[in-house]
């Protein structure tokens, strides 16, 4: 895979931009019928983490729209922040998964919005496993013909709470979920696979994912027949493709355009950023995928 026109997605400045002045990453995107692009993504502002929205119509640059889902009340289980949203459109709104931390731990939660913008929390699901027993994050939902998949990065514990698998669940409509278990775990020189996302066309999966060895990060490609069994493909976007001078590369998401189009959206880390920053960048497929 080779990627033309990377560009960075949301400006410095505008209306909500002390939001994500710190962090921008992990996008879920919906296309319209009318090529109107709505993203909810997971902002940064030094502080708290939330999960915003941005707009983008055709030809024109990407309008952020405030917050999505903010921080939980005190003792709630997103009370330290909320972040790595995906989105799915249902016969009667929306539903989000997405990650929340009450500072300890962090599980995975749901929300239903009849209209994108408003958003009713509907607390975790998902009861924790040996994989994922110190933290589940970055959820990806995908739904086809005959289930919805869930696929999500679990933390264990090992390797001083670094390592990480990809683990899948599966549900008839979406209100309950059967673990698959891990789907995809690190080789013996990677520390971490995770934040997966999981695109399914003419019945086949190809899933986006993090590759951590140690200092470095990639975006790696799998690709599946059946959601379960995953045969890896390597590195499509590696630290220093980007042109801008980063460090890492991570939260990768992704969909096809109605025009046909790959579009892939990931977040970049400056090299030498003490500060930890994310941002979000975009780019387009240049050949098929495999």
């Amino acid at each position: 895979m080779s990627w033309t026109r990377h560009r960075a997605v949301l400006d410095d400045s505008g209306p909500w931009a002390e939001l994500d002045r710190l962090r921008s990453f992990r996008p879920s995107v919906l296309e319209a019928d009318d090529g109107t692009l709505r993203m909810w993504y997971s902002g940064h502002d030094g502080s708290t983490g939330r999960i915003l929205q941005a707009v983008q119509e055709p030809g024109q640059p990407w309008r952020r729209r405030g917050v999505s889902i903010d921080a939980g009340a005190s003792g709630e289980s997103d009370a330290f922040g909320v972040e790595a949203p995906s989105v799915v459109p249902t016969p009667v709104g929306f539903l989000m998964a997405y990650a929340g931390s009450d500072g300890a731990d962090t599980r995975l939660h749901m929300a239903t919005s009849v209209d994108g913008h408003l958003w009713d929390a509907q607390g975790t699901f998902m009861q924790r496993g040996e994989s994922d027993a110190v933290g589940a994050t970055h959820p990806c939902l995908v739904v086809t013909g005959e289930r919805w998949w869930l696929f999500y990065s679990g933390y264990d514990g090992s390797d001083n709470g670094r390592r990480a698998t990809i683990l899948a669940a599966v549900s008839p409509n979406g209100a309950s979920w059967d673990r698959v278990g891990v789907v995809v775990e690190p080789t013996r020189d990677e520390v971490a696979v995770s934040e997966p996302w999981v695109l399914v066309r003419h019945r086949h999966f190809l899933m986006f994912y993090v590759s951590d060895v140690a200092a470095r990060t990639a975006i790696d490609v799998a690709t599946s027949d059946d959601g379960v069994t995953w045969d890896r493909r390597g590195t499509i976007l590696a630290s220093g493709d980007v042109g801008d001078d980063s460090g890492l590369v991570r939260s990768p998401s992704a969909i096809h355009l109605n025009d046909g189009r790959l579009r892939l959206w990931y977040a970049t880390h400056a090299a030498g950023d003490p500060a930890d920053g994310y941002h979000l960048w975009s780019a387009d497929l240049a050949a098929a995928p495999p």
